[in-house]
């Protein structure tokens, strides 16, 4: 089975999907056989007919993914909220065997695998039984945590890590995310060295803040490029 991280945040809106898409960008590009999956999205939206799930479409168009939509996505739901709740308001439910199956077979397939988890860590797939959490302990998959620069990152970071060490799952580092130009006060500077020493876990890059960027939009100028220089990309990839 090929190698992987299961991407989660400290929070909604953090870019996880942004930071995901483009870590595989790199990846590809260094000639590394690397996908992006996202097995369950909230909030997909409707064109010609069909749901769209708007973070998937976004690894396409940035990693240049040649895998159809169902190739990456297992379940997408229109209502905007956690997983099992859009899931109920569809009339349907997440099956967390046909989760983890779909994650499996993608793992088998290629050198290096992203899955992006559902809004952050607790939060329910299927239920309480079956969260983001679970789904990264079934899979056995180290986790990338992304984070934002300013102040409240530290609680909710060192938080974030607690509790996956407190289940068991691995952290392979952290990732700080939308650092405005200019805008770098003294919590902004010292958060990374901080969260780094709390958690023992290491941070692997600031990424800033990149306006022209968006994932409702499909636009991604510059992404790739930032993250290849900003992140310490070359710790994630496999060791021959």
């Amino acid at each position: 089975m090929g190698r992987g991280y299961l991407v989660t945040s400290t929070d909604t809106g953090v870019g996880k999907t942004v930071i995901t898409a483009a870590l595989v960008g790199v990846w590809r590009r260094r000639g590394i056989d690397a996908v992006a999956i996202k097995p369950v999205q909230s909030g997909a939206i409707e064109a010609k007919g069909r749901l769209v799930p708007e973070d998937v479409v976004f690894y396409r168009h940035v990693a240049g993914l040649p895998q159809s939509i169902d190739e990456l996505n297992l379940y997408r739901f229109t209502p905007a909220v956690s997983p099992h709740l859009a899931a109920k308001l569809s009339g349907e439910r997440v099956e967390p065997s046909r989760v983890v199956d779909f994650c499996r077979e993608v793992l088998q397939r290629h050198e290096l695998v992203l899955v992006e988890g559902a809004g952050v860590l607790c939060v329910p797939l299927s239920g309480p039984d079956f969260t983001v959490a679970d789904l990264a302990r079934e899979l056995s998959l180290p986790l990338l945590v992304v984070a934002r620069p300013g102040l409240g990152s530290i609680n909710h970071t060192v938080l974030t890590v607690a509790y996956a060490q407190n289940r068991g799952l691995p952290v392979a580092g952290i990732i700080i995310n939308g650092l405005k130009a200019g805008e770098a006060g003294t919590a902004e500077k010292d958060n990374p060295g901080i969260i780094a020493t709390m958690t023992g876990v290491p941070v692997l890059g600031i990424v800033p803040y990149l306006p022209g960027v968006s994932v409702e939009k499909g636009s991604a100028d510059g992404l790739v490029e930032t993250v290849e220089n900003t992140v310490v990309w070359e710790d994630l990839v496999p060791r021959i």
